[in-house]
């Protein structure tokens, strides 16, 4: 419903900045909101200590499986005890019954965000954060709770002063006590829960004895998309992402990225194995594996740097509008170039090289496409070979007196800045933790 104004009038989570929850905690202001709900920075005026927390709507609160959810996720994160599982503090309701979890405060961003910004990531740095994540999970599964919707979005990279990407395990919203007594009152018969590009073949067709091996798919699919930058199961559907899922084994990493060492290769493809039979059996087991093509991909590195080569990312590629300038800027050059030289000709003269070289130089000067600058160029450029890592240098023009003079190499273009992190706990809201 809109006010007068058109605008959506606040509700109760709109209202929670500036107030006092629970007589203890002073909410400082809103670092995100999603459909479900919203987290809050906030100070516990006790011991000044910043902490997040995190608000159900009282919409979805209303929700007896979503209210449930919630508490899962307080009880999930308190008994599995990890430096790479986000520690919850507390829980409660606000004086308007709005349920919420005191949490600690992140500073970073999540995966899925570092993946939007740079593609794909270092096998090294992909492996790490693999590992740290198989560090959590083996902390969970010794306390009987499987994840079930482990996703780039629940990896968050805190900046720590020893570790740039220290990973945190968020969102045990769904999360699957193995050792309660009863039925799990959140997975009724038949239902798939979890996220579709990285659910094992035994979830996404809702077997009844899911087990931590689930998790470890997981991890496996992750590190698939660090690498590759796409999921290792792609289909226009929900619903045909699982039908690949369960009838397709994943195409080898190093198809879409060759750089790939193989001893990790093989772990991916054990990770990515359809019969859990098959698959790691446990955490520990995965840890071990990552730990030694960690140490691989770390000689790999050092032996690149030695010997001068550097890792290409693939480039990005250039949108439609940039295609369809480049090619009316090209036709356009190619019909000036035709109109001077039938000119001359209608004179009784032949053309001269450098007079068509001037008129076709003269139609590129006028405010080319992003997609035809040098600068665009260079980036543009397919990587070298493998083992090279250097990129080519484009052909030079036939008429440098016409052209100007040409520089002996293009420089690239300067990557733009990196975003400023952002302080938050965001897991399974689907919220932004961009500064304000």
């Amino acid at each position: 419903m809109l006010s007068d104004s058109g605008q959506k009038p606040p509700d109760e989570l709109d209202l929670l900045a500036g107030s006092t929850v629970a007589g203890k905690y002073h909410i400082d202001r809103m670092i995100g909101r999603g459909g479900m709900g919203a987290v809050f920075q906030a100070t516990n005026a006790a011991i000044g200590k910043r902490v997040a927390l995190k608000f159900l709507a009282a919409e979805t609160a209303r929700d007896a499986d979503a209210a449930l959810r919630f508490q899962r996720e307080a009880e999930a994160a308190s008994m599995a005890e990890s430096a790479h599982i986000v520690q919850i503090f507390d829980s409660g309701r606000s004086e308007q019954g709005l349920p919420f979890l005191v949490m600690e405060l992140l500073t970073g961003e999540d995966l899925r965000a570092r993946l939007g910004r740079e593609g794909r990531l270092l096998p090294e740095t992909a492996v790490r954060i693999a590992a740290q994540v198989a560090k959590a999970l083996k902390s969970a599964h010794a306390a009987g709770i499987i994840h079930r919707d482990l996703k780039p979005d629940n990896v968050f990279l805190c900046r720590r002063d020893d570790e740039p990407a220290f990973v945190k395990l968020v969102d045990f919203g769904i999360s699957k006590l193995q050792r309660q007594v009863g039925v799990d009152t959140l997975t009724h018969q038949g239902a798939v829960l979890g996220t579709a590009f990285y659910m094992s073949p035994e979830q996404a067709q809702a077997f009844p004895d899911i087990d931590g091996r689930t998790d470890l798919f997981s991890v496996g699919a992750m590190l698939y998309e660090m690498l590759t930058g796409a999921p290792p199961h792609s289909a226009p559907t929900y619903e045909a992402v699982l039908i690949a899922i369960c009838t397709r084994d994943a195409e080898d990493v190093r198809v879409k990225a060759p750089e790939v060492p193989e001893k990790l290769a093989r772990v991916i493809a054990r990770a990515l194995e359809r019969d859990r039979q098959q698959r790691y059996q446990s955490a520990d087991e995965l840890l071990a594996d990552l730990e030694a093509a960690l140490r691989d991909s770390r000689a790999l590195a050092v032996k690149t740097r030695t010997s001068g080569a550097t890792w290409v990312k693939p480039p990005p590629r250039a949108s439609s509008l940039d295609r369809y300038r480049a090619l009316v800027l090209g036709l356009v050059a190619a019909l000036g170039g035709f109109a001077v030289a039938a000119y001359l000709v209608t004179r009784g003269g032949e053309p001269s090289p450098n007079a068509v070289a001037a008129s076709t130089a003269a139609s590129l000067s006028a405010d080319p496409p992003a997609s035809l600058r040098p600068e665009a160029t260079t980036s543009a450029m397919p990587p070298a070979a493998s083992g090279t890592g250097t990129p080519q240098t484009p052909a030079r023009p036939a008429s440098k007196a016409s052209l100007g003079k040409q520089p002996d190499k293009l420089k690239p273009a300067p990557r733009p800045p990196r975003p400023t992190a952002s302080a938050g706990v965001a897991g399974g809201l689907g919220l932004s933790t961009r500064e304000p």
